[in-house]
């Protein structure tokens, strides 16, 4: 049902359901204040500083649509079960945005065929009269590897994300998340983020 009504492939799991809504869905969201932020993340629990920070950060996209400014393009990072994905839910849903979760892991094996799934899956986030939080799980498994051995399947993955991050958007945010640690991968990924991406290093969350 979900590819019939035109999710792309390449998404896993969707907040957006715009044929099955009734139309107070299309009413822009209203402004929220850092208190209404802090009690919709009331029930995550990370470090007092990492929180603060993640809150910031869905109080200031939870203002974006409203102003008509362009999003801001995010970075998690951090070990396997820190939380990077509910965050990112919890951010799409405090912000007033749709989410759509990818994989890294899923692009790489499509080799040359990635760059069309990549296009057809920013066409759809930019259709979203809610806006979309796109958030890429495991993005490292086709960013952040920029040399000669790369495949031409995953440089032109890259250079399609690239392409369509390379001015902020007012239609959707892309939230990076990586698992590894290491600073190499982060700071790959960091690069591949275009206008000044945040980035937010996950440590424990439940």
């Amino acid at each position: 049902a979900e590819r019939w009504l035109g999710t792309p492939k390449l998404v896993r799991e969707t907040s957006r359901r715009a044929l099955l809504r009734g139309p107070q869905h299309l009413l822009p969201a209203a402004a929220k204040t850092l208190e209404q932020v802090k009690r919709d993340f009331s029930d995550i629990i990370l470090p007092g500083q990492l929180h603060d920070r993640v809150r910031a950060l869905a109080a200031t996209a939870a203002n974006t649509k409203l102003h008509g400014a362009p999003y801001r393009h995010m970075l998690f990072y951090g070990p396997p079960g820190t939380g990077k994905t509910m965050a990112a839910k919890r951010l799409a849903r405090t912000s007033g945005m749709d989410y759509a979760i990818l994989s890294g892991g899923d692009v790489a094996p499509l080799g040359g065929g990635a760059v069309t799934q990549l296009h057809s899956t920013f066409d759809w986030a930019e259709r979203s009269r809610k806006g979309l939080l796109l958030f890429i799980d495991e993005a490292d498994a086709f960013l952040g590897r920029r040399n000669d051995a790369m495949s031409e399947g995953l440089r032109g993955s890259l250079n399609a994300l690239l392409f369509r991050t390379g001015d902020q958007s007012r239609d959707f945010m892309v939230v990076l998340a990586t698992n590894r640690p290491g600073g190499q991968a982060r700071e790959g990924l960091a690069a591949d983020c275009q206008q000044g991406c945040s980035a937010v290093r996950g440590q424990s969350a439940r």
